[in-house]
């Protein structure tokens, strides 16, 4: 069961990477730049959403989180 779970996701994933060069009107390169962009907005939509929840609301938890992953909390980074 857990091979097919895994066939299902692999299929839905297949089908969005057809839609997003699909959209792109069969431009692969296009489509990579274009989820590119997608991500780079995300990131900024992250970092706002960071500073706009309180410390208190997310129990520091993504401040936590952004040290981690920016190394913010190492002496070389």
């Amino acid at each position: 069961m857990h091979a097919e779970k895994l066939s299902d996701q692999d299929d839905d994933l297949e089908r969005d990477v057809d839609a997003v060069i699909v959209s792109c009107d069969g431009d692969a390169r296009a489509a990579v730049r274009a989820l590119i962009v997608q991500v780079a907005y995300l990131e900024r939509e992250v970092q706002y959403f960071r500073v706009a929840v309180s410390s208190g609301f997310s129990r520091q938890w993504h401040h936590k989180r952004w040290e981690i992953e920016t190394d913010a909390g190492s002496e070389d980074g």
